[in-house]
């Protein structure tokens, strides 16, 4: 099972994105054993299991691996408009200003409705997009069974010696 971090897994998931824009599901959680967090990316083809060294920071380091498919999906499924880039073209952006209320959880909703009538794009140089929903719990995200645990280990162990590469005096 390969392993790819950084710019080519980067690459290499938005390509599939790209391809086919429906159907994303992007679920982050702290991770059960290390100080890092897991994530699942599920889209209509593939699925992958992430590690991440820190959401905390702008550029985290990232692994991640193919599985077939995850023992436990997205808790986004259903709940949340699925995850894409949506092109917010000026009048859309117009309506979400105009449509701002004083009642907080009214201004959640607005956004949620206008943001999720639009359609999943494949995103273009130049253009203005909405990025999300990422979804964030503090449920585990992974039923581990062998087969994930392992992946899991693998992916805590690159992620460790990422950042030792990059950070001399870490671990």
């Amino acid at each position: 099972m390969e392993l790819l971090s950084g710019e080519a897994l980067s690459k290499y998931l938005l390509e599939k994105y790209s391809r086919n824009p429906k159907g994303w599901n992007f679920t982050i959680a702290p991770a059960a054993k290390d100080n890092f967090f897991d994530a699942l990316v599920s889209g209509p083809e593939e699925n992958w299991q992430l590690k991440i060294d820190s959401i905390f920071k702008p550029s985290p380091l990232v692994l991640g691996a193919k599985v077939e498919e995850p023992a436990k999906r997205s808790v986004s499924k259903g709940i949340f408009p699925s995850y894409g880039y949506r092109k917010l073209e000026p009048e859309v952006i117009l309506k979400i200003l105009r449509e701002q209320t004083t009642d907080e959880s009214e201004d959640s909703r607005t956004l949620d409705k206008i943001i999720g009538s639009l359609e999943p794009t494949a995103p273009t140089r130049g253009g203005s997009y909405a990025e999300g929903p990422f979804v964030f719990t503090n449920h585990k995200i992974l039923d581990i069974s062998d087969s994930q645990r392992n992946l899991d280990e693998r992916l805590s162990s690159g992620i460790r010696n990422l950042l030792r590469e990059k950070y001399i005096g870490y671990g």
